[in-house]
């Protein structure tokens, strides 16, 4: 059972120089700025924040855009949440329970949590977001070893697993997890230009591709949170006018998307600065059921003639590192850094060798997609198509606007295309929804069987270290198959104004961190 009251907690939070003396800047969070630690936060105001790119939707079940993902802690919780260590913490349950055959979770929920409608949140709001999420979301095999979600009383409710879930907590405080209003979707449908949950803010305006206006939720269940009256989501296309907004105050947070813009913001006096490492990583989709791409040797080529070390320097000016397909944030879940190293040194004679094993000594021709507005991708595949190209690989970068690259991902209409997640808390997220092959959604439309049989092993092996030891060498085997390039984790970057106190961050990069912001205008 898990009991602590998260709600009443303070934020946890280092100085600066207690992050230096905890391990320098590879180990967490790095305030760049002045914090004003023990003061009394100060109520009104409203709080303008920018970023490049619009949510392409708000349905927190029926939009798989990390644009849409980052944005729903504004209006919506989990029964869990994430800490920034990823240790799952009591959000909209207030505890939690296993039975001894692990089969059972039951969770008592918060009484007297109300949707932004006024309907008080019960056990048969959560059995319908979770029957609905399994009927038509695209994150349901994050939850496919529930066979039933049941109210056990108003505030109780019990998910019943048809094997032990490891994974369940995280999968709660995932991407997938905010619990909807069964009135709600009555009333708006998809929820996908409106939003009815139990968050901080409540959507009050959204003028699409301008800017989102929520206002303060005076109901919210967090006793003093949040403090300012407004938070304005502005979508501003081009980050170097980002970049002058911050200096010249117009905005008061920024999350910065274009790494090497940390360079002209990191000395302005009237500015704070926020990096952190990330749990989410930019990454190189193949699709397996493409010509040659189908044969692992050609899959193995593209990755030793990738030189991720160079991509990461231009794509993030340095600011980030290489990851395993466990990040940094997972630390308890990654390899050892010399055993996923070995598979990044480049090696283009080796590449070589394996395109013509494959019968592939002539090259071919691809198309390798990029979203125009993620700075990372639009810097990344120019570097990855002239790498590949010293192995005859001529990868055609094609430009998607976003809304038809996630259709075209969906439906699994690429050759090599650019990516980004904003990570997972637990392997069993992290690997079985993308790359099991008949249980998961596998965009790269791949199948290793042995690799299947392991991550269904993780999923319900209740013991941290056999499951340790599973993830190992399911880590080992994906490097060695190449569904996918994980190329780097780009450190993430906030700004705020000095004035702006009580911001956080997230590995997830998702807005947890609005809810406690607050002015200190003396």
């Amino acid at each position: 059972m898990c009991t602590p009251d998260s709600a009443s907690r303070d934020p946890r939070r280092l100085s600066r120089r207690q992050l230096l003396q905890a391990g320098g800047l590879t180990l967490g969070a790095l305030a760049v700025g002045r914090h004003a630690y023990g003061q009394t936060p100060k109520e009104g105001g409203t709080f303008i924040s920018a970023r490049t790119t619009e949510a392409t939707g708000l349905d927190p079940q029926l939009v798989p855009a990390f644009s849409r993902s980052a944005r729903s802690p504004l209006t919506y919780n989990q029964l869990v949440r994430l800490e920034p260590d990823m240790t799952p913490v009591p959000e909209l349950a207030e505890s939690w329970e296993t039975s001894k055959d692990g089969l059972t979770w039951t969770f008592k929920l918060r009484q007297g949590v109300k949707f932004h409608d006024g309907q008080e949140l019960t056990s048969a709001d959560v059995k319908f977001t979770f029957d609905r999420l399994f009927e038509k979301s695209p994150g349901k095999s994050d939850f496919i070893a529930v066979d039933k979600v049941e109210p056990a009383g108003k505030h109780v409710v019990k998910f019943v697993t048809k094997e032990p879930f490891a994974g369940l907590l995280a999968a709660l405080g995932g991407f997938w997890g905010f619990i909807l209003s069964e009135a709600g979707i009555k009333k708006h449908g998809d929820l996908n230009k409106a939003a009815l949950g139990t968050g901080p803010y409540v959507l009050d305006d959204w003028k699409v591709e301008q800017q989102m206006v929520l206002k303060k939720n005076p109901s919210y269940f967090k006793k003093g949170l949040p403090h300012v009256d407004q938070v304005v989501l502005r979508v501003i296309p081009d980050e170097a006018n980002i970049v002058a907004a911050l200096r010249t105050g117009q905005i008061h947070h920024a999350f910065i998307e274009d790494n090497k813009n940390y360079n002209l913001l990191k000395d302005e006096k009237a500015l704070t600065g926020y990096r952190s490492s990330r749990l989410g990583y930019d990454f190189l989709n193949i699709n397996a059921s493409r010509g040659p791409l189908k044969d692992v040797r050609v899959r193995q080529a593209i990755s030793w003639a990738v030189d991720r070390a160079q991509v990461m320097r231009v794509a993030t000016s340095g600011f980030g590192r290489l990851t395993a397909p466990a990040t940094a944030p997972m630390k308890q879940w990654q390899l050892p850094e010399e055993q996923w190293m070995r598979y990044y040194k480049p090696d283009v004679e080796k590449a070589k060798k394996l395109m013509a094993d494959a019968g592939q000594a002539a090259g071919f021709t691809v198309k390798l997609g990029v979203i125009p507005t993620f700075p990372t991708m639009v810097s990344g595949a120019p570097v990855i198509a002239a790498q590949l190209k010293r192995i005859g690989i001529n990868a055609e970068i094609e430009n998607v606007e976003y809304a038809v690259w996630i259709k075209r991902w969906q439906a699994k209409d690429f050759d090599l295309t650019m990516n980004t997640t904003p990570g997972y808390a637990d392997p069993d997220t992290a690997f079985f929804r993308a790359l099991h092959s008949t249980k998961g959604q596998n965009w790269n439309s791949w199948s290793v069987p042995d690799l299947d049989a392991m991550l269904e092993e993780g999923r319900r092996t209740l013991d941290q270290k056999k499951r340790k030891e599973i993830y190992d060498r399911a880590q080992i085997m994906i490097l060695e198959n190449v569904p996918h390039l994980w190329l780097f984790s780009a450190d993430t970057i906030d700004f705020t104004q000095s004035s702006v106190k009580g911001f956080r961050q997230h590995p997830t990069t998702l807005l947890y961190g609005f809810e406690g912001v607050w002015f200190d205008k003396a």
